[in-house]
Order: structure tokens, then C-alpha cells, then sequence
């Protein structure tokens, strides 16, 4: 729940004012900021600043300054990073992060491997550049199109533009081979693991009672976390039945949120404006999302669980099948890459937005790095089983689910994304009909 800005430019430049003008615009994700400011060779100066809900983020005790957005799941010491201290070594820790600092008089930047806290950039006019947690800050100050930092690189700015300094950023692995019962079980053991260092004791849990979040729901319930349970949907949705009896054959309760048309669509402007796009289906995806974050406050909650990346990772898609039965699994694996790396955009950063404006922090364990390097090492095959013409997606994640006794109907049931699930499409659809009008173009009628 924090807002991060950065700036480099002449000292004669008015960084400070940029540096206040862009976190009075970043108030939601904390209300109040404090910024820092040096001066460096060659005339220039940089100024960092921060925004947060209890302004417990000092500059003044630190030996370099450091503007950090989000969290670490480990303790960085030991043989496993034997990087001497500073950003590479930062960048390379288990956690879902964004940071800035001043080192050695370079304003530097980077954001967590997976991509799962926002950060973006982009140079004002030719003599200054700016970074921010949110879009719409740095387009305020001159920047018409920011660009997201690249997840898992180290980026150094100058007032001539950016350089990358060090790249850990995620590359396709060789598939390994191993068997269906050897994967399963060390599935079980990192997602255990990563559920544990993820997901803080009392967490809420956004609950559709599919593979997805049910493995993250009975994980934590089995680690003793005491999870509190939330799903959303529209008023008589059977999804919302079925999410309830899977979370009583848990053993848990589930808070239903039942939404009406009007509540939907009242709401667009609110969600548009959080994340930062009108793309149909990152708003549909939001909307539920948005409900679920909302209710998760009312109830008290501090932490939102959610089962983003599974998708990506183990071929949830419908065009995964597609790929399986027209194309070979040379193609599949890289697919499945390509859409694990795009997550960061259309999965994670609109996710954490709606969190962070709901005063949540956003928990997803499926992009626990170790639990990650290792399913991007299985075979396609493992992934997306195709046997006898027939595609099962997700296979070796049901085979897991199996494993843990969940129930039938949470190891069978087809995928269906959240937009539909929820029933929040059927309404947007409608909506931009009666409007004479594409979903696409009536969202991007809520930014005039």
C-alpha cells in the first residue's frame, strides 16, 4: 500500500514540485509523502519520493535512500544470493516489489521478476526523466507515454534516457523430463510453501470454488491460516452455489457478495480509472475483482489472496486447447512462456491497483518465483494433456488437487474466467448494446 516516484534532472530543474505534484496524485495508495533530494555531478539532481498510509518509510536513517513499493518472502541472506549487496541483489530476492534508489549518484530502478507491483517511466522533454507507481501522475507532468520498468532488470536513468544494468528477468528454461507422480509431488511441497511465506494468517481469499483459488483456500486452510473466504458474483449466478458448498466441504465459510446490474455499472468509472485502461477484458476481469477487494476492506481485512498466474502457467485458456490439438508442443511451451511474461501487465498491475485503492495488499501465490522456475521446467504435455483427440488443461495442477482430496467437482470443473463466472460480461455486453456501441468503445467513453 505504498506510492513510489522517482525524478532525475538539471539542477536547476524543478524536481521537487514534480516529485509533489505526482505523489498529491498517487493519494491512493497512501495519503501521506515525504521525498528526498541530492545533488550529483555534472549539475544535476535527483529526488525521490514516497506515499504511504502511515508515513513510516523515513529517508533519514537509511545509508543510501530507497523508496520501496511491496514485500519480500524471505530473508535475502545465505548461499542462495551470494551477490554483494545493492539493487542486483534485491531484484533477485522472492517477493512482489517495485524500488528506487540513489546508487553511487545514478538513479536506479527495478521491480520483482514475475512484474507484480507497477512502476513506469518515461522522459520529459530532453533533459529529465521520471518513474511513478501509477500512469497517470507522469502523463500530469509531460510524460505522454509511460512505459512499464521491465520486471526483473535494473534500470538506470540519466537525464538522457535509460539504461538496463542488470537483467534477471524470466527466460524460457528446457523442459525437464520427470513423471506425473514425481511433479505432482513437488508441486505440493513449493505451493505449500509458497501459500506459507505468502499469505498472512487471516487472509481474505477471492473464492470462485475453481481449481484455482479452492488449491489456495485448502492449502492455507491445511497450514492452519484461518482463511475468510469472499465471492462475488451477480445475484443468482450458480457459480456462487457451487462456491459455497466447496468451501463448507472445507470446512470453511464463505462471505457471498451478490451484485445487481446497476452496482456493475456504476461502478465502471471507478474501476477504469483505478487501472489505468479500458481494454474489455482487463476491465472485465477487474469489476469482480473490484467487489471482492471492497468487501475484503469492509470485513477488516489487511491481505487479498488470489489465484492469478495459474492460468498462464499450467494452460488455463481455451486457446491453449486450440494449440494442443492444431500445433505441436514446441509451440504450447513457448505459449504458455509468452503468456506467463505478459501477466505482468494484464494480470498483475491492474490487480495490485485495485488492492493498493482498497487499502489491500494482494497476495498470489501461483507467482511465488521457485513454484514458477519449476512448472516452466515440466513438459507442455504435463500442462495440457492431449490423449486419444482429447485436451485436459491444467492437467498435473488437477492431478494436485486430486492429491489434496479436493472434491470432484473442483478437479473436473472446465474453466470459465472470472468475467463470465461472475456474470459481469453478460452485463457490460448488454449495456454496450443498448448503448448501440462496442464494449471497447463505450469504456473508452468513461475517460472524456
Amino acid at each position: 500500500m505504498t506510492g513510489i516516484c522517482g525524478l532525475l534532472g538539471r539542477e536547476a530543474d524543478d524536481l521537487g514540485s514534480k516529485a509533489k505534484a505526482i505523489l498529491s496524485l498517487m493519494r491512493i495508495r497512501g495519503s501521506k509523502s515525504q521525498s528526498f533530494s541530492q545533488s550529483v555531478p555534472n549539475g544535476e539532481k535527483i529526488t525521490i519520493g514516497i506515499c504511504d498510509s502511515t508515513g513510516t518509510q523515513p529517508f533519514s536513517h537509511l545509508a543510501v535512500p530507497l523508496a520501496l513499493d511491496g514485500v519480500f518472502f524471505r530473508n535475502d541472506e545465505g548461499p542462495h544470493n551470494p551477490e554483494p549487496a545493492g539493487p542486483s541483489r534485491l531484484i533477485r530476492t522472492p517477493g512482489a516489489f517495485a524500488f528506487l534508489t540513489s546508487n553511487q549518484d545514478h538513479l536506479t530502478a527495478g521491480r520483482d521478476i514475475m512484474g507484480q507491483k507497477p512502476l513506469y517511466c518515461g522522459q520529459i522533454g530532453s533533459d529529465a526523466v521520471a518513474f511513478a507507481s501509477l500512469r497517470s501522475p507522469l502523463v500530469s507532468i509531460g510524460i505522454l507515454e509511460p512505459k512499464p520498468v521491465p520486471p526483473g532488470k535494473v534500470i538506470r536513468a540519466s537525464v538522457r534516457g535509460f539504461e538496463t544494468m542488470s537483467d534477471y528477468s524470466l527466460k524460457q528454461p528446457k523442459e525437464e523430463p520427470t513423471s506425473e507422480a514425481a511433479a505432482t509431488q513437488t508441486l505440493e511441497d513449493l505451493f505449500t510453501e509458497a501459500v506459507g511465506r505468502i499469505v498472512p494468517r487471516g487472509s481474505g481469499i477471492a473464492f470462485s470454488g475453481g481449481l484455482d483459488s479452492a488449491l489456495v483456500a485448502k492449502v492455507a486452510k491445511n497450514n492452519g491460516l484461518e482463511p475468510e473466504l469472499i465471492s462475488v458474483g451477480l445475484k443468482g449466478q450458480p457459480e456462487l452455489e457451487h462456491a459455497e458448498k466447496t468451501a463448507k466441504s472445507f470446512g470453511l465459510r464463505v462471505t457471498i457478495r451478490e451484485l445487481t446490474s446497476s452496482e456493475i455499472l456504476n461502478s465502471l468509472p471507478v474501476v477504469v480509472k483505478i487501472i489505468e485502461t479500458t481494454d474489455p477484458v482487463i476491465v472485465g476481469i477487474s469489476v469482480p475483482i473490484y467487489f471482492a477487494c471492497q468487501k475484503a476492506r469492509e470485513m477488516g481485512l489487511n491481505y487479498l489472496a488470489a489465484g492469478q498466474l495459474s492460468d498462464e502457467l499450467f494452460g488455463g485458456y481455451g486457446k491453449f486447447e486450440e494449440m494442443a490439438l492444431r500445433d505441436d508442443v514446441t509451440i504450447l511451451g513457448r505459449a504458455m512462456f509468452d503468456s506467463v511474461v505478459a501477466a505482468s501487465a494484464k494480470d498483475f498491475d491492474p490487480g495490485d491497483k485495485l488492492a493498493v485503492a482498497a487499502g489491500l495488499e494482494l497476495c498470489s501465490p501461483f507467482a511465488y518465483l521457485p513454484f514458477v522456475e519449476y512448472v516452466l521446467k515440466l513438459p507442455a504435455s504435463l500442462r495440457v494433456h492431449l490423449a486419444d483427440g482429447n485436451v485436459i488443461r491444467k492437467y498435473v495442477l488437477r492431478r494436485l488437487a486430486a492429491r489434496l482430496n479436493l472434491p470432484d467437482s473442483v478437479v473436473g470443473r472446465p474453466k470459465k474466467a472470472v468475467q463470465y463466472s461472475s456474470g459481469v460480461q453478460k452485463v457490460l455486453l448488454k449495456e454496450a448494446k443498448r448503448q448501440g456501441m462496442s464494449l471497447g468503445k463505450m469504456l473508452e467513453s468513461l475517460t472524456r
